[in-house]
């Protein structure tokens, strides 16, 4: 699949930074979603993801999209360098504010740009996390967020991938891949590009991008898979 229409991408971050201050409502309350119509859905399934991170995370972490650093207080007591990235800005200021509020902003860089362009230091990190970004990508622009993911990476290096996962009661409301309507609670229409993640995605990663891949979770809303760079020799990232 070719790159996304720029448009679409525009009305897609338009959407995020100005849903940056109800972003984290989706996983307190389990809504702005437009799918599962049962918030619980949602709610039931942030402590699965919560474990995933806190035990995996590690040293120097990227979180890849971060949004508003939800899951900064699972990661934060056992990284000593975090990075917070994210291509809204206002999503960005919200990430600050936790970190300022949990103490750890000194040990917490913020960046802000787009991961499909911004140039990144290789193997700078022991952990990279990236949070419900793939599921907005296509398959070209996600080969692009693997290739990012396997240069910033230290050789012994991990990352763990949180996102929406196709299951049969997201099928119930939703195609697989679909421009998708999101409504702020103010009202605000937008649109976005929504791809959902399955097996068989895990398995053609793999195959097309070098990587091992272990599933964590897998509920009706969202998954959770960790994994390596299989060639992980500093060599791979000139």
């Amino acid at each position: 699949m070719a790159d996304m229409d720029p448009n679409l991408r525009r009305l897609m971050l338009a959407y995020y930074d100005e849903r940056a201050h109800e972003y984290d409502e989706v996983y307190a309350l389990g809504t702005g979603s437009a799918s599962i119509p049962n918030p619980e859905a949602f709610t039931a399934e942030v402590p699965a993801l919560g474990e995933v991170v806190e035990r995996i995370a590690r040293g120097r972490l990227m979180d890849l999209a971060c949004g508003t650093a939800y899951w900064l207080p699972r990661y934060a007591p056992t990284c000593s360098q975090i990075t917070l990235f994210d291509q809204s800005a206002r999503m960005l200021a919200e990430s600050r504010a936790r970190a300022d509020r949990l103490g750890v902003v000194d040990r917490c860089v913020f960046l802000h740009g787009d991961v499909l362009e911004h140039d990144l230091a290789p193997a700078a990190y022991d952990t990279v996390l990236v949070g419900f970004l793939l599921s907005h990508l296509t398959n070209a622009q996600e080969q692009r967020v693997f290739e990012a993911i396997q240069h910033m990476l230290a050789p012994t290096g991990q990352f763990v991938i949180l996102d929406s996962a196709w299951t049969p009661e997201r099928a119930k409301y939703n195609a697989r891949v679909e421009r998708q309507p999101r409504q702020l609670n103010d009202g605000t229409a937008f649109e976005i590009y929504k791809r959902y993640l399955d097996r068989n995605d895990f398995a053609r990663w793999t195959r097309e991008y070098a990587v091992t891949v272990q599933v964590e979770h897998f509920g009706s809303a969202w998954l959770a898979v960790s994994g390596h760079a299989r060639d992980a020799s500093p060599g791979r990232r000139e």
